[in-house]
């Protein structure tokens, strides 16, 4: 629902008919299908009402945050935390209620996320122009997809979005893995973010916690060696979880 109501009835619908193939079904089977299903941008005002007031295909559909679709399949419904470290970033456990720690959108949010690395990379970039930080080949690299003209970042930032920003994440993991000090420092950042939802999910009362999302790997070799040895591997994804909340849904 991030982009609005259309858009996201139109990526279910397109994920379902996807799904339906696969299967080697056709659109007459979804009268009897239940389907759970996980958005992003659920929280906006207004978003989960339309959904349920939609006149969907389905025998039965239920809709809830991404988020929270990877915590039931982490922990197959049982009690735990998750801290998602992908594009954005968010820490979700459950205690009767949904309880969450950041999550709150790019760029007010989002800590430790690609798309905040990826703003932070930007940042040190004109940095090194103003000769407030010393260039390195990282730095180089970077601009150099601007013409190393601030100018042209400028106009860049105006149409980007968290998706834009996410794609410089691989070119500063790319360099810290290589060594360059700039690059390690906001991978070391970006850990040390992701770390402390960590932390506030266990002080909140998440019997364990488990880090996903596609830099969860990356970032756990820049993460203090305290919280990692805390991590616990999750049992399974997203997906497993929509199917989780569609068979109980269903069932009651």
């Amino acid at each position: 629902m991030r982009f609005g109501f259309g858009p996201a009835v139109s990526a279910i619908l397109t994920a379902t008919r996807a799904a339906l193939h696969e299967a080697g079904l056709n659109e007459a089977a979804l009268a009897h299908t239940f389907a759970g299903v996980g958005l992003a941008g659920l929280g906006k005002i207004g978003a989960r009402q339309a959904l349920e007031e939609w006149k969907h295909p389905f025998a039965g559909a239920w809709f809830e945050g991404d988020g929270y679709m990877a915590f039931l399949g982490a922990f197959g419904g049982e009690d735990g935390g998750i801290v998602i470290a992908g594009t954005g970033s968010i820490g979700i456990t459950f205690q009767g209620q949904t309880i969450r720690v950041g999550g709150y959108g790019f760029p007010l949010s989002d800590e430790g996320s690609a798309a905040d690395i990826g703003l932070n990379a930007i940042r040190h970039a004109l940095r090194t122009l103003d000769g407030r930080a010393a260039p390195s080949d990282f730095s180089r690299e970077l601009l150099s997809q601007f013409s190393e003209d601030p100018g042209e970042v400028l106009a860049w930032a105006e149409r980007a979005a968290s998706t834009d920003y996410g794609r410089l994440a691989l070119l500063v993991s790319r360099h810290a893995a290589l060594g360059d000090a700039a690059a390690v420092g906001l991978m070391q950042l970006a850990g040390a973010q992701i770390a402390e939802i960590a932390e506030a999910l266990l002080a909140k009362g998440a019997p364990r916690v488990a880090l996903i999302g596609g830099l969860a790997e990356v970032l756990k070799r820049y993460m203090p060696e305290a919280i990692v040895k805390q991590l616990v591997e999750p049992q399974a994804d997203a997906m497993t979880g929509a199917i989780l909340l569609a068979k109980k849904r269903a069932q009651e």
